[in-house]
């Protein structure tokens, strides 16, 4: 190394190295002193960015956990009213069967309706006063307007008229001439409420009097047997016997009228064979299915109208106002398989409805058989009329992102049928009319002078409409203490997402002090080393005075 004096290479050296081991020793300062290992983007850029992500993750988790204490609260507080409902209904049970003492006077009886009445009336009084944050819990809930709507729970959508097929060979045909010695007529008949469930091919067969029907009902493969008993005789005179073979597993029955000459007689065995031998296979036709269930989500009142397309005959279309704008949503129906339920999802206005056809049914049939409806009393086919209420449908975020969430639909368990009052629970609702009603059956049109078959039946209507509010309530019950379940568990997960969330966040920032405060020596006794060897770097250049002597 050339000895000059403009240039003092080692003392360059020692202040870069001083510089440096100063520099490291204010991080490791700063970061003891804050305890981050990232005080800003400098001291680890992508570190920065993964741990503000996992930041926001734990933010929206923790803020999750506490959204869904809310919804928990909420759960139980619906839940404390209705038990207080539950508890009431088992009283007016009680009511109703005691009512159907005949031992009591009708002055007696009046006084037991007098209190079922007020037991109704608190009955709505208690839905009305159940609130969360300002939100009816009991009470809310848009509803269909059972009376004017085209489109109602339970109402049957009839593609093609149930029928008893006449077609050579099958039992369809009226008459038959069964056994040697006797004739017979019969008369088929189905069950009117089962009628949408009955279409299809059933068959018979025969071992000695027992006859025996068989095929698919309600998407199961049964069957059912029946005594086919015998004709009897008469000797003066031909003889008519009649019997009903009722197969009510299916819903069907047989009228069997058989006329016998004198003396002469016919077993059960031969005609069971003969109905057999004349026609082993029933047909009904008939495409038939129920609209099982009707869900509203945030829906404003209004007359919501499902019509046609000219898109295809299988799409159907839903025309309203939303907030004063008028919406139409077109879908597409697909094919229902027998025994098969398909949800119609009108996402756009919060309708969605549940169709279960009991035989194949396209798409097309569906969108005729929903849009040529005309059950309620307005004169549009088609509508889905929508009563005053609330949103029913409460959604709690359930996780950092904005599409994890949890619905909970509130209720309404009022039992009027209008006004203040209105319900929207079949179930409720036909309590509160058995209660309060003038029509008949109904205990509200008694008084002293009706006789005690009017009073058993109304007592016994209302104990049948406690029967089904009870099953409703504790179902609604069960439902709310499943969410509570879920919530609880969600919830647990959730505080073990933040927690590991946290874990992993902590290792990007923060400081790991053990590791750090040895740094922090390191760099005192580097800082001290460099100042010393700066001051030996910078007396280097006065060897150069002794070369000058």
């Amino acid at each position: 190394m050339s000895t000059v004096i403009n240039t003092n290479l080692a003392s360059l050296f020692a202040q870069n190295s001083l510089s440096n081991a100063q520099n490291n020793l204010a991080t490791s300062v700063q970061r003891l002193s804050s305890g981050l290992r990232i005080n800003s983007a400098k001291d680890d850029a992508a570190g920065l960015a993964i741990s503000q992500n996992m930041q926001s993750q734990i933010n929206g988790t923790n803020q999750s956990v506490r959204n869904l204490s809310d919804a928990t609260n909420l759960l139980q507080t619906a839940d404390t009213s209705l038990s207080s409902i539950q508890d009431m209904l088992l009283r007016l049970k009680q009511l109703s069967v005691q009512g159907y003492d005949g031992s009591l006077s009708a002055n007696q009886k009046l006084d037991i309706v007098q209190e079922m009445k007020d037991l109704n009336t608190e009955i709505n009084a208690t839905a009305q006063r159940t609130a969360f944050n300002g939100i009816n819990l009991l009470t809310s809930g848009s509803s269909i307007d059972s009376v004017n709507s085209d489109l109602v729970a339970g109402q049957t959508l009839t593609t093609t008229a149930v029928a008893v097929a006449t077609t050579a060979g099958t039992l369809g045909v009226a008459t038959k001439n069964l056994g040697d010695a006797a004739t017979s007529t019969y008369s088929i008949a189905i069950d009117p409420s089962l009628a949408t469930r009955t279409p299809g091919t059933y068959t018979f067969t025969s071992l000695n009097n027992q006859l025996t029907m068989t095929g698919t009902f309600n998407g199961l493969s049964q069957s059912q047997t029946v005594t086919v008993a015998d004709a009897p005789s008469d000797n003066l005179a031909a003889r008519t016997t009649s019997q009903v073979l009722n197969f009510d597993k299916f819903g069907v029955a047989f009228t069997l009228n058989t006329t016998n000459a004198a003396a002469a007689s016919e077993t059960g065995a031969v005609l069971a064979a003969a109905i057999v031998t004349k026609g082993s296979t029933l047909v009904i036709n008939g495409v038939n299915g129920d609209v099982t269930d009707v869900r509203l989500s945030g829906v404003a009142p209004g007359t919501y109208t499902m019509a046609t397309t000219a898109t295809g005959a299988d799409y159907l279309k839903l025309s309203g106002t939303i907030n004063g704008v008028s919406t139409v949503q077109e879908i597409q129906l697909s094919t229902n398989a027998a025994n098969a339920t398909e949800t119609v999802n009108f996402s756009s206005f919060g309708i969605q409805f549940d169709i279960k056809s009991y035989q194949q049914q396209t798409g097309a049939q569906l969108v005729t058989a929903l849009t040529t409806r005309t059950s309620g009393a307005g004169s549009t086919t088609g509508a889905i009329i929508v009563g005053s209420g609330n949103n029913s449908a409460l959604k709690f975020q359930s996780g950092p992102t904005s599409d994890q969430f949890i619905q909970i639909d509130t209720l309404n368990v009022q039992t009027g049928s209008s006004g203040s009052t209105a319900g929207q629970a079949i179930e409720m609702m036909t309590l509160g009319t058995r209660i309060t009603s003038s029509s008949a059956g109904n205990l509200g049109t008694l008084g002293a002078g009706d006789t005690i078959d009017t009073w058993q039946t109304a007592f016994k209507n209302a104990a049948a409409a406690v029967d089904n509010a009870l099953e409703y309530i504790s179902t609604k019950r069960a439902t709310f203490g499943s969410q509570m379940n879920r919530l609880s568990f969600v919830s647990t997960n959730l505080q073990a997402q933040s927690t590991n969330l946290q874990n992993s966040r902590s290792a990007i920032i923060d400081t790991d002090f053990a590791a750090e405060t040895a740094k922090l020596t390191k760099g005192q006794i580097m800082q001290q080393a460099a100042t010393a060897m700066l001051a030996q770097a910078n007396q280097m250049p006065n060897v150069i005075l002794s070369l000058l002597k």
